[in-house]
């Protein structure tokens, strides 16, 4: 497992066991990578904050670059070589609001859309799309839900947030790592039928096939769906009520699936 070092500019050695040292400079080159992958990823990579997240990491088997945990903090599970910064330096590191003290890059194998294709095919689950969902907060909690359900897989259109951005991977709790994940055109979907989810149109939840479709489409909220040929469901609603949001929609919509596969 290869970890990066920084330079020693605003680092002590840490003389406690597993620790190979302490940072203290928000201008530290690891602090400053840190920082900079929670505001643009770079390919091949994924920055994870909290314990859950980094355990969820860890058992999906990505392998960690980097390993940081704030001092006092414990990392989820043991790790011979780790960076440990000061509460300052972390604070600089970190964009969350209420930081949860561990934090990671972890190498990541990205999937093609033929790979998450294959993957809900032998599962013999729809395909979940996800087309110009721009909320990282809706994309996480869509890939949280998806997992929970035991969906396979996911395609991810333009116009959607990246499901591996820093807000994403936290909001799904690191259940993302459980899925097989893909950017996709629709080009690269031919063949595969499929129902968009729309608020109203389409038919009711309880009477469309969901379960035996290629693909289940979730549109943005603002636009809808870039894609005029799907067969539609709707989630039917009290009178008055407009819209759910797409990830409360994504989770009736993949429980009946995984209701109507243990029937």
């Amino acid at each position: 497992m290869g970890f990066a070092h920084a330079p020693m500019r605003g680092n002590r050695p840490v003389s406690s066991h597993g620790s190979d040292q302490l940072i203290s400079s928000p201008d530290n080159d690891v602090v400053r990578r840190l920082r900079r992958l929670a505001h643009r990823r770079e390919p091949g990579l994924v920055l994870l904050e909290g314990p859950r997240v980094l355990a969820e990491a860890k058992a999906a088997g990505l392998e960690f670059e980097l390993l940081v945990v704030r001092e006092g903090d414990k990392l989820p599970f043991h790790s011979e070589s780790r960076v440990t910064l000061t509460a300052g330096a972390y604070r600089a590191a970190t964009q969350t609001v209420t930081p949860q003290g561990v934090m990671a890059i972890a190498r990541l194998r990205e999937s093609v859309a033929a790979d998450a294709i294959r993957a809900a095919r032998n599962a013999r689950w729809p395909l979940l799309v996800l087309d110009g969902v721009q909320d990282p907060g809706n994309v996480g909690a869509i890939c949280r839900t998806a997992a929970a359900a035991g969906a396979p897989a996911l395609a991810v259109l333009p116009g959607s947030a990246d499901p591996y951005g820093p807000k994403a991977v936290r909001a799904s709790a690191g259940n993302v790592f459980r899925l097989v994940v893909a950017r996709a055109i629709w080009k690269d979907l031919e063949g595969l039928d499929g129902f968009g989810a729309t608020p109203s149109g389409g038919a009711p939840l309880a009477e469309a096939s969901i379960e035996s479709a290629g693909m289940i489409v979730l549109g943005s909220e603002a636009h809808g769906l870039s894609r005029k040929d799907l067969m539609l469901v709707t989630v039917p609603l009290t009178e008055g009520v407009e819209s759910l949001n797409v990830a409360a929609a994504a989770a009736l919509i993949l429980f009946e699936i995984k209701r109507r596969r243990v029937a």
